[in-house]
């Protein structure tokens, strides 16, 4: 539990952190740390890292944040570092707007993956119990309701890839989903998270996995068939645990409460527009003025700081 509690208060810290940058826009700040922000543009031949397990050939229409570099953009909105972080991939392209964000977890291998049964309902049983439960303790307009599996939760066996979404509304009955996928590795996973509002979600998820991690390879000696059984180290938690972010009730009271900080997740929809225009405006910059990069972040009516995704 100490570890759900500590993932979930940064967790806190990084939704708060972003609402407070949009009402905000940190000006001051940004001004001082925009230029420790390295975009780079995919296309042909352009390879990027995803932490030292993989890599990803980028492609024309999407940009791309290292390890410093999707820091430096939490760090700008005043968000605590989970420690995780390893990347960050984005649009580039003015009809999209989504980001993901790339943290790898050595949590130890994930063993014999394709062997578990899922069980969908009891999962959403138990998540919705703990959601109900974490309500009790917060006002009625804080109140978070789990409406079903946005995408039931399966694993494929071929990519190693676990993958869930659920979805969700505030006490508004505005609706957000929880879009998550776990990429097992030799020693742990690939945490791989999607920024979307409701309606470009399945749009987004196509584009991630046809167009993004459809060309990851894993590092040679990192991939999941590469696991050692006599040196590895083996993880206690199977998809389920994942699923839940630990064992049992306990994990899902936990993360039911992380899901009441979610009800601005429709503004949040927004800040996905503002930072990802942000983000291309600096390439367009850089692209612009090649001998002197501007150092100060584009300023408009709408637009006077890079919040955070």
């Amino acid at each position: 539990m100490g570890e759900i509690r500590k993932k979930g208060d940064i967790i806190v810290k990084r939704v708060l952190g972003l609402i407070i940058a949009l009402m905000l826009a940190l000006p001051a700040t940004a001004g001082a740390s925009e230029g420790n922000i390295d975009v780079i543009e995919g296309g042909d031949g352009v390879k990027v890292d995803i932490g030292k397990v993989g890599t990803i050939e980028l492609g024309e229409k999407f940009f791309y944040l290292d390890q410093e570099a999707v820091k430096e953009f939490s760090k700008l909105n005043g968000n605590t570092l989970t420690g995780n972080e390893v990347a960050g991939i984005g649009p580039n392209t003015e009809d999209q707007s989504w980001f993901v964000y790339f943290d790898y977890e050595n949590s130890g291998h994930i063993k014999n993956a394709e062997k578990e049964k899922i069980k969908s309902d009891k999962l959403l049983k138990q998540i919705t119990e703990g959601t109900e439960a974490a309500n009790e303790e917060r006002p009625a307009n804080n109140h978070i309701f789990v409406t079903g599996w946005d995408v039931e939760p399966f694993y494929d066996p071929a990519t190693h890839n676990l993958t869930w979404s659920l979805m969700l509304e505030d006490s508004q009955k505005n609706p957000f989903v929880n879009y998550q996928m776990r990429l097992l590795t030799r020693e742990g996973f690939l945490s791989i998270i999607l920024v979307s509002d409701v309606n470009n979600r399945q749009a987004a998820a196509d584009i991630l996995s046809n167009e993004i991690l459809s060309k990851f390879s894993p590092v040679p000696g990192e991939g999941y068939a590469d696991f050692d059984e006599s040196k590895d180290k083996v993880s206690e938690a199977g998809l389920t645990g994942l699923i839940l972010g630990g064992a049992g009730l306990a994990a899902a009271k936990k993360l039911g409460f992380l899901l009441l900080l979610k009800k601005f997740w429709y503004v949040i929809a927004a800040v996905v527009v503002t930072g990802i225009n942000w983000l291309r405006m600096k390439l367009k910059r850089r692209k612009d003025q090649p001998e002197e990069p501007s150092s100060t972040p584009p300023q408009s009516p709408n637009e006077s700081g890079p919040p955070v995704i």
